[in-house]
């Protein structure tokens, strides 16, 4: 016969078995929807999809622009698709970035050299700019720039719809 302290046990063990069961998968249910929440959008460009998720997490990773990394890769014509070279580039990249953030230039500085540098190198980018009081006029600093923007405005108007 149940008497009336074991039945309160049981009543409290319930729940607790109930939430044991749930748990893992409402945790599951949250991780799916928070890795589409993070998921890069596909573009026409000359990528597969399977590529440019991979380019979108190797961006997410390294604290980079995903249209920026891909504006990159559409004007030096790059269509790489081997892991290595795409990793090593957005790497390079994010090293030119945290360089140029070191030296203590602003953001919007920091953006042109770091593209200054994938063009020149860190060497090339310092030479260059002490040459040249415009900088922003560069032709590859522009056309990455212009692409990106246009990139970001895709993805704004695929958002809106």
């Amino acid at each position: 016969m149940l008497t009336t302290r074991r039945l309160l046990q049981y009543i409290f063990l319930i729940p607790i078995f109930i939430l044991i069961l749930i748990c893992p998968l409402v945790i599951s249910t949250a991780a799916e929807n928070s890795s589409l929440d993070h998921e890069a959008p596909i573009y026409e460009v000359p990528f597969s999809e399977n590529i440019q998720h991979e380019i979108g997490n190797l961006c997410e990773n390294n604290r980079l622009s995903y249209e920026l990394v891909l504006a990159v890769y559409q004007v030096e014509g790059d269509n790489s698709t081997q892991t290595e070279d795409i990793k090593a580039k957005i790497e390079k990249l994010a090293s030119y970035r945290d360089y140029w953030a070191a030296q203590g230039y602003c953001d919007e500085i920091v953006f042109d050299l770091m593209l200054l540098s994938e063009q020149r190198g860190i060497e090339g980018c310092a030479a260059f700019i002490e040459n040249n009081n415009s900088y922003k006029q560069d032709d590859y600093v522009q056309k990455v720039t212009e692409y990106k923007y246009y990139l970001e405005q895709i993805d704004c108007v695929d958002e809106s719809m």
